[in-house]
């Protein structure tokens, strides 16, 4: 038992270890832009930064380092294209904001000194950006678990397309927004006469009543607010092949049902 537990308590100095050294090199690569430079017009005599391949090289980084940070702080939670380059946007402008800070704050004669002020307020800036990203993917400012997302399959109470009320039922969801999540409805009953409805296999989601199911498709997805998922976790993913066609005919607007 002691020797479980050394090996246990070691592995999490490993791991912190190695995620510390991750970050300070993540805080290195968005501070490069000021670092380099300043290292640079230190020297005697004094360089610079010229030529659009080193300009390309000393601006890139960054960016594939912001690009990088948004990915693995997705990574759990599957999001839209945009909303990745919109989170690597956000790691990139406050990574530069924090350096600059840096930079006025700590003015150490010692280029070193300097360099490891604007590193590590860089890395903490993106390390707080990280917790930032999965705190909101984990339901945010709404209650229970987190916040279902896209192509992910869930069990809530899903509104009726016709009439007052809702169905506990299993949904993909397709889309999600600030306060509720858009969701296609999926049923038991065979649907294979109707040409709204796929057939939608079980593998990877429902694994134990034996059940064919039908996903609606080409309809407008219903709004489903957070608070009415009856769990806190998805049951699983959908099926590549049917998201694929069901992100073919999403419709553009949304159910006005909430």
């Amino acid at each position: 038992m002691a020797r479980r537990t050394n090996t246990s308590c070691l592995g999490m100095a490993v791991k912190g270890y190695l995620l510390l050294n991750l970050w300070v090199a993540v805080g290195y690569a968005l501070a490069l832009p000021v670092t380099l430079p300043d290292l640079m017009a230190s020297q005697d005599p004094s360089l610079h930064v010229q030529g659009p391949v080193q300009h390309a090289v000393v601006y890139g980084i960054p960016v594939a380092a912001a690009v990088g940070v948004a990915l693995f702080a997705s990574r759990r939670h599957p999001v839209a294209r945009w909303v990745v380059g919109a989170r690597a946007a956000g790691v990139l402008v406050l990574g530069q904001l924090a350096v600059h800070w840096a930079a006025a704050r700590f003015d150490a004669p010692e280029w070193s000194a300097r360099a490891m002020a604007q590193c590590g307020a860089a890395g903490l800036t993106a390390y707080l950006c990280r917790v930032a990203v999965r705190w909101w993917d984990n339901g945010g400012l709404t209650s229970g678990g987190r916040r279902p997302g896209p192509g992910e399959i869930w069990h809530a109470a899903v509104p009726f397309r016709d009439t007052e009320g809702s169905k506990e039922r299993y949904c993909v969801v397709m889309r999600s927004r600030p306060h509720y999540a858009e969701v296609l409805k999926i049923t038991s009953q065979n649907k294979d006469h109707r040409h709204d409805h796929i057939r939608m296999p079980s593998d990877g989601w429902d694994l134990t009543s034996g059940k064919g199911h039908w996903v609606e498709i080409g309809l407008q997805p219903l709004r489903v607010p957070y608070q009415d998922f009856t769990d806190g976790r998805p049951k699983g993913r959908c099926p590549r092949s049917v998201w694929r066609r069901l992100q073919a005919q999403h419709p553009a607007p949304t159910a006005s049902r909430a």
